[in-house]
């Protein structure tokens, strides 16, 4: 069997979609984002395995995951007499079934098709051989050849059901399998002849979309949250905020998954007598005995009113501690900032400067180019006061929030 090789790529798409309002009410705030992944090209094999990216929890909370398949193709077939007489093939047929298995889905069938051949009658070979594959001699009149157009142009959508979101997300791929299975069937007078398939091809465009609500800094009074592996192996999360109000409960979410949240305790705000004052809550989390990979966290706020917001989700890897996070001197800072992180960088990082209300006031990038420092300069000569550096990987989009004093 010839077949084609397999040449494949990787697109990624940033997208906000103008969902209705219905969708829009799944997120707490904004309309939801979705990031799609896809992979096009040609099985090398009639079994195929795609690897596609999960979704990186990092970028919010995932509420949707649908799948899309294109595919068409085509089979070229080929029927030898090996005998040393005339041979007449009847019932001449050909079926072809082009299967996808999805995680959480199981195996669903794409294509089904069966084609019918007329009758033929092929030549004598003048040289048959006594066991198959039997070769083509004499000049070739023992020989048919024949297309079968399968699938042709097929289609194929499902939604993921939200029991294997888990399955779906994280770091590393998820596996599709495509299968494609052959029959090839014909029914001739003599003993020595061949079915073969020459050719399989196939050309596949398939991609998942991962619809998901982003966890930003919440804008009614910024709140930076913070998660760290503590010397006694216990976590400490912590979080600052501005601009505090009473009858606001915080609650303390955590996930192993990154998509299914528990509650592990909760706080009630406290309004200081300065309004100007940053109320800073902790919150000391026993790591369970034995718990290996990646530990999610993030808190839930709860205002007077009903209303829900989240901070961005941090994580903590209980193999090897707390992810890379950012220091900053001198703070408070005048004319610039310098930005120290936990390891060398080698992505560009969209660096935004926020006032105290929410304000973006400037947008800087750094080119780290391998190292763990990078300075942001002020344009301008910023008013004193609270302020907050919101720092984007530009290929992750991982980000996070620092709290910064100008002078």
């Amino acid at each position: 069997m010839r077949l084609k090789s397999l040449h494949f790529y990787i697109v990624i798409v940033y997208a906000l979609l103008n969902f209705n309002k219905s969708v829009n009410a799944q997120c707490a705030t904004g309309s939801p984002k979705t990031v799609t992944y896809t992979k096009t090209g040609s099985p090398i094999s009639l079994f195929d395995t795609y690897n596609m990216p999960k979704f990186n929890p990092s970028l919010g909370t995932l509420i949707g995951i649908n799948y899309n398949l294109s595919t068409s193709g085509f089979t070229m077939l080929n029927l030898i007499n090996g005998d040393s007489f005339d041979n007449s093939f009847s019932m001449m047929q050909f079926n072809r079934k082009d299967m996808v298995t999805l995680p959480g889905v199981g195996m669903i069938t794409i294509s089904d098709t069966t084609i019918f051949y007329p009758d033929v009658t092929l030549g004598a070979s003048d040289n048959p051989t006594p066991m198959p594959p039997y070769s083509v001699n004499g000049d070739g009149s023992n020989e048919w050849w024949g297309d079968a157009f399968a699938p042709d142009a097929k289609t194929y959508s499902t939604a993921i059901p939200a029991a294997a979101f888990a399955t779906y997300t994280g770091t590393g791929t998820v596996s599709v399998n495509y299968d494609i299975i052959p029959f090839f069937f014909a029914r001739g007078i003599g003993s020595h002849y061949t079915l073969n398939y020459v050719t399989m091809a196939t050309n596949i465009n398939m991609s998942i979309t991962y619809t998901y609500c982003t966890n930003s800094v919440l804008s009614s009074g910024r709140l930076e949250f913070f998660a760290k592996a503590s010397e006694n192996d216990n976590i400490a999360l912590s979080w600052t905020k501005e601009n505090e109000e009473n009858n606001i409960l915080y609650g303390i979410e955590m996930s192993t998954t990154g998509v299914d949240f528990t509650a592990i305790g909760s706080m009630q705000s406290k309004k200081p007598e300065n309004p100007a004052t940053v109320v800073k809550y902790m919150f000391d989390y026993d790591r369970p005995a034995g718990v290996t990979g990646k530990l999610y966290f993030r808190v839930k706020q709860t205002d007077a009113a009903g209303k829900i917001r989240y901070t961005a989700i941090k994580w903590v890897d209980a193999n090897h501690g707390l992810q890379t996070d950012i220091s900053l001197f001198p703070n408070p800072a005048t004319n610039e900032v310098t930005l120290q992180f936990r390891t060398a960088q080698q992505n560009t990082m969209q660096v935004q400067l926020v006032n105290s209300i929410g304000q973006v006031v400037q947008t800087s990038r750094l080119n780290l180019n391998g190292t763990s420092q990078g300075t942001m300069q002020f344009n301008s000569k910023y008013a004193s006061g609270v302020y907050f550096l919101k720092v984007i990987n530009e290929k992750t989009k991982d980000q996070q929030v620092s709290r910064l004093i100008i002078k």
